[in-house]
């Protein structure tokens, strides 16, 4: 009995990863977004898990003055769920976002070239009242 308990809890847990092997927050879903990197050099990643409604998820990094940041916004694009990302300079004042609401476009990267040296807030969401998960990928070049 014991072992035929183990045998169905060891090929559950397998069959859980294969499922979850695919999804957000793995590596293979990591992988498949980290080449929107480019020539920038990797500094960070961020784990973004909203999983209640109408959530957000800031994370914060210091920026120096004459560097470019490149942040990869990589979500399970999923039509009318895409993750909005919202880049903040050191007074909370908004920088840039990846989302135009003007026509509704989603952009897959930002672009910053810092002009001040400081700590710069990042902040994620997805549509008001919906759940979602996905990764930011920060690098950086000279």
């Amino acid at each position: 009995m014991i072992k035929k308990i183990s045998a169905l809890l060891l090929i559950t847990i397998f069959m859980v990863s294969f499922v979850l092997g695919q999804s957000c927050g793995t590596d293979a879903f990591l992988d498949k977004c980290a080449p929107t990197l480019g020539d920038y050099t990797f500094i960070k990643t961020f784990m973004v898990d909203i999983n209640k409604e109408g959530g957000r998820k800031e994370v914060s990094y210091v920026f120096s003055k004459g560097s470019t940041y490149r942040i990869v916004i990589c979500d399970e694009e999923i039509k009318g769920n895409r993750m909005k990302v919202k880049l903040y300079d050191r007074n909370k004042k908004l920088i840039s976002s990846n989302y135009l609401s003007s026509s509704r476009k989603y952009f897959k990267v930002l672009n910053y070239e810092c002009t001040a040296t400081g700590v710069y807030y990042v902040e994620s969401s997805f549509k008001t009242g919906k759940k979602g998960c996905g990764v930011i990928i920060l690098g950086f070049t000279k």
